[in-house]
This record gives structure tokens, C-alpha cells and sequence, in this order.
């Protein structure tokens, strides 16, 4: 992804591109520059759940923040949750494709809280990334709020305005390949770092 698009939708190839219709149409302009790749299905991934790439991710690029959204401003930034929006009914929920995922360890948990169909993944500074975990059921409202998190954190980031406060948490523990993992705290409202090691894994320990 070097070569920037500053958006990408990365989907495993059982899912079918026609899926992202409305998310594509919906944020399209001439001049954002838009990548749909497909990967295959299967295999067995090594390390945690959270870690293994979802069977789509949306990847939001630098380039995003740093040209493309000042240059368009805010107008943008509503279609892009729009666009977001539109996939929240295909993806989350009884909606959701079934898709097997497997660890080296086995099997993942069905009962674990964000889902592992679908997640945003963005880039940071250096090789850092930050993957957003989604619940696996979320209202309508509550995927408004996440979104306006996420996006509002990843501004701020890119401003170098991030809050110190937050800013400290990514001292956290962060997974090895730079990727912070983030989710957005439902009952407080507040976007959180999140272990990568699954309270549960660590009580089986």
C-alpha cells in the first residue's frame, strides 16, 4: 500500500466485490484514490485472533489525512461515514458472511466480543497502524459514535493535536508487526487500546 490509495478495501476472494458497491459509490470522487484487492481464503494464521486480518478490513491511508481531507474538507468526511454506514448492514450482525476463521492455536472463540469479518485498519506514522476492533453487534448509532471516534483520533493524530492523555495510552501493550489495537468503549463512549491478549487466554494461562 506504499503506493497509496488513500483508501483501500481489502476482502477475502469468497466475498464478492459487488458487496462494496454502495460503500464505493457512496465516497467516489476524481480525486480520491480508491484500491479493491482481494486475497484468498483460507489458511491457518499464526498469533491472536484480534491480530489475523478480518475477512475485510478498509484501510485508511496517510495520504487521507494529510492531503486528500484537507483539500475536500468535511464534506468528505460525512460521505466517508456514510460509506461506512452502508457497510455495517452487510457486515455486522446476522447480516455477516460466515467465515471460518482458524489460528495456529485452533479454532477461535465464537463467543469473543468484536468481530472477525470486518475491521478498519489505519496508517500511522513510521510502520505503526492502527486496527479499529468492531463489536460484532452494534446499533446503527453506537457505529455513528465509533466512527466519530475513530476518524476524530486518526485527525488529530495526523494534526500531531492528539491528546497527550490518549497519546500516553499507546505506551499500552502493542502487538509485534506495530499494529495498535483500538476499540471503542460502548457504556463510557471513550476509544480505548486494547490488549492484544484476550483477558480469557490470559486466565488460561
Amino acid at each position: 500500500m506504499t503506493t497509496s490509495p488513500q483508501i483501500a478495501i481489502v476482502h477475502v476472494d469468497s466475498i464478492p466485490e459487488e458487496l462494496f458497491s454502495e460503500f464505493v459509490r457512496t465516497i467516489s470522487t476524481e480525486r480520491l484514490k480508491l484500491d479493491i484487492k482481494s486475497r484468498e481464503d483460507g489458511g491457518i494464521y499464526a498469533g491472536l485472533e484480534w491480530l489475523i486480518p478480518t475477512a475485510v478490513f478498509i484501510y485508511i491511508g496517510k495520504s487521507y489525512f494529510d492531503g486528500f481531507l484537507k483539500e475536500m474538507g468535511k464534506d468528505h468526511y460525512n460521505l466517508l461515514k456514510a460509506g461506512f454506514q452502508s457497510l455495517r448492514e452487510k457486515l455486522l450482525g446476522p447480516a455477516a458472511p460466515q467465515i471460518a476463521v482458524v489460528s495456529s492455536a485452533g479454532k477461535t472463540t465464537p463467543n469473543q466480543p468484536y468481530s472477525l469479518v470486518y475491521s478498519i485498519m489505519a496508517e500511522g506514522n513510521g510502520s505503526l497502524r492502527f486496527k479499529l476492533l468492531i463489536q460484532r453487534e452494534v446499533s446503527e448509532c453506537e457505529y455513528d459514535e465509533m466512527l466519530c471516534a475513530f476518524i476524530g483520533f486518526l485527525e488529530a493524530y495526523h494534526s500531531h493535536a492528539a491528546e497527550a492523555e490518549f497519546a500516553a495510552n499507546l505506551e499500552a501493550p502493542r502487538a509485534s508487526g506495530g499494529i495498535v489495537l483500538l476499540a471503542f468503549n460502548l457504556e463510557t463512549k471513550v476509544l480505548e487500546v486494547i490488549d492484544p491478549i484476550p483477558q480469557r487466554l490470559r486466565n488460561d494461562v
